[in-house]
């Protein structure tokens, strides 16, 4: 590991770093990857063959890899705005700009079809205060005994909400006070829920283990920031490395006895640094994943709108004439293609139209260009979650 000038190829004109881009993709597809071997219980069912079992991989670290991008992003983006007036404000408005709508639009949907045929959901829509609640990203039970919203899938949103707001009051001080305040408290809220255990919902939620991959992708950016960098063969290491850790191996995999954030989180932290941290020219993957990576908030909250309606297709047409592995590479491949055309005519747009102005006057005339610019860009280069 080494300490160096960022190269000219690390980002994309627009601060992006592509490599994170193309892992923002591979963190959504191994979501996709998930929820589509699931549905392969229903079809299996009804067809007679076997569901695709992938209790070998965890493939939920799309998840941990999210939430790690995410604390990168915040910091990567945003840090030369800590302690000047006015820029946590900026900050939320523009999470908010960027999380709300499709998030909203998708919420909105999934609740008139489950008025209309309330016999395809899983499980019931709740009350009016559980509905309201998912829509404020407030942690709230479903069916009796889940913290899931209206949109299962935007529990991420949830911790990625409450995130932000801890993020933007850290934002009130300089860059090096603040983050050891975010430290501070993050720490604090899962050791906190490790040792008292909550019973109270939205405690329990917002003290999981899980926050700390958010500080730990901070902290990763503090590395970036200072010109921190691996080489190609170390940063591919650690990529191989992380993934790898992925895979359960009887007897050796201590996922039930070791604390989560570090069973997935470091994991999660070794993928992530092999991206960030490598500064030459992205692999030719990379940049073939980067337009998928700009969807991938799309492809995370939209891929079940596909999966479910294919899962009857497949049933209807296909039956069991075909392995089970071919509906999963046809789902991938739906989901993808449908996300990319959300994300080109409703997810850009909205973001387009909501953009603003990136800062107040004093503290955007003091700006470098290159920061003004990773800073209007943080709408696209946001989101992680999963």
């Amino acid at each position: 590991m080494t300490a160096a000038a960022p190269l000219a190829s690390e980002t994309a004109p627009s601060g992006q770093i592509e490599s994170i881009q193309a892992l923002r993709a591979i963190a959504a597809l191994l979501v996709v990857l998930g929820h589509a071997a699931h549905e392969t219980e229903a079809i299996g069912a009804r067809v007679g063959l076997p569901a695709i079992d992938l209790s070998f991989m965890r493939w939920g670290i799309g998840v941990d890899i999210f939430f790690v991008i995410s604390g990168f992003i915040m910091v990567h983006t945003s840090a030369d705005l800590f302690g000047r007036p006015g820029a946590w404000r900026v900050f939320l408005t523009r999470r908010i700009a960027r999380i709300v709508p499709l998030y909203w639009l998708l919420t909105s949907i999934l609740l008139l079809g489950g008025l209309a045929a309330p016999q395809l959901l899983n499980v019931p829509l709740g009350d009016w205060q559980h509905i309201l609640a998912s829509y404020l990203f407030i942690p709230s039970l479903r069916g009796g005994d889940e913290t899931r919203p209206v949109m299962a899938l935007g529990w991420t949103l949830n911790l990625e909400m409450f995130f932000y707001v801890l993020f933007a009051g850290a934002m009130l001080l300089p860059l090096r006070r603040g983050m050891a305040a975010l430290t501070l408290v993050i720490g604090g809220l899962a050791l906190a829920g490790m040792l008292l255990q909550p019973a109270q919902v939205q405690l329990a939620f917002w003290t999981q283990q899980i926050i700390l991959e958010f500080l730990f992708g901070c902290l990763l950016a503090l590395l970036h920031r200072q010109g921190v960098s691996l080489p190609g063969p170390g940063a591919a290491l650690l990529v191989v490395l992380g993934f790898a850790a992925i895979f359960r191996i009887h007897g050796l995999d201590a996922g039930e006895t070791t604390l989560p954030a570090l069973r997935w989180g470091i994991p999660a932290v070794m993928i992530v640094a092999g991206a960030a941290l490598y500064r030459g020219a992205p692999p030719r993957l990379a940049l073939l994943l980067t337009g998928l990576g700009n969807a991938s908030y799309s492809l995370y909250l939209f891929h079940p709108f596909a999966l479910r309606p294919l899962r009857e297709v497949w049933i209807r047409l296909v039956g069991g004439s075909l392995p089970l592995e071919i509906y999963i590479a046809v789902a991938i491949a739906v989901a993808a293609v449908a996300s990319t055309l959300l994300y080109r005519w409703v997810e850009r747009p909205i973001g387009r139209r909501l953009r603003f102005p990136s800062t107040t006057g004093t503290a955007r005339e003091q700006r470098p260009a290159m920061d003004r610019s990773r800073w209007a860009k943080d709408g696209e280069a946001g989101h992680t979650a999963g």
